[in-house]
């Protein structure tokens, strides 16, 4: 298996690392799959424990000036866990890089590579490389139907999110109310988050929301539904604002789940959050 790709634009690595350290809000390791087209970063904690699942795939042209791949399968695939809070830090120094190389190597175990080239104290005209290696661990080809692309769940009601600045401020002021919150929206284009302990109960109203297009085959016979949720995974979804989405979707499907995603043009984030029982 070979992997090597290079990044010369600046604006490119910066955005890299912000979606990079978005994965990193919601996991400590992750499953890192690269293909000939695209990067994913993937959490599938539903097959231990009924938890969460995070799926977030990268356009790779759209980042990378170049990039060569040789897999395992027919695919062209290469999987491997990561922790993405490391490979996060390790883009972390590069003002004033040149570039940035990032290869699969194995040193004294399997690692991502990391080296930015930055121009030399005092002005010099010559350049230093600064090496970063970041352990992996290549996922064997038995585990890969592990981390497919999660199914969409029939949900019940589907509308894009207020702003998120505005979410997470809401968000944050009832987060020492309580460990959850619920969520309740309407095809009308109405949310209502609502947090209820026995000292106080508080809602907050979001209306005129816009519903997306949908397929002609969703059922949306249910005027309403709702969903009681974790309040900070919720919150660390909202935090995530950093990799500049552009439109932010939530799908309710009624007492089971919050489906949430965020989309840019070459970046889309997939998060499922499950009820909690409350009683």
């Amino acid at each position: 298996m070979r992997f090597k790709a290079k990044l010369f634009d600046v604006q490119s690595i910066t955005q890299l690392q912000n979606v990079i350290s978005a994965v990193s809000r919601f996991c400590k390791t992750c499953c890192l799959k690269l293909t000939e087209d695209k990067i994913y970063f993937i959490l599938n904690d539903r097959l231990v424990c009924g938890g969460t699942t995070i799926w977030c795939e990268v356009t790779q042209s759209s980042y990378f000036d170049e990039y060569r791949i040789e897999g395992k399968d027919d695919t062209g695939a290469i999987l491997m866990s990561v922790s993405p809070e490391i490979l996060a830090k390790s883009l972390c120094n590069t003002l004033g890089a040149s570039s940035v190389k990032v290869k699969l190597a194995k040193k004294q175990s399997a690692c991502l590579s990391v080296e930015i080239a930055l121009p030399s104290p005092g002005g010099s005209g010559m350049q230093r490389l600064v090496t970063h290696d970041v352990p992996v661990h290549l996922i064997p080809l038995s585990h890969w139907q592990e981390y497919e692309e999660p199914g969409m769940p029939e949900f019940d009601i589907s509308f894009y999110l207020p702003p998120l600045r505005k979410l997470r401020n809401v968000l944050e002021r009832i987060k020492n109310l309580s460990n959850h919150v619920t969520v309740q929206g309407s095809w009308s284009g109405e949310m209502t988050l609502s947090v209820k302990t026995e000292l106080v109960t508080t809602k907050t109203y979001f209306t005129e929301l816009d519903i997306p297009q949908l397929d002609s085959q969703v059922d949306t016979s249910r005027a309403s539904a709702e969903v009681t949720v974790d309040i900070k995974k919720f919150l660390t979804f909202v935090q995530s604002q950093g990799i500049g989405a552009s439109k932010s979707i939530c799908n309710i499907v009624h007492n089971r789940a919050l489906q949430l995603f965020l989309l840019q043009d070459d970046v889309q984030l997939q998060y499922y959050l499950p009820s909690i029982d409350t009683s």
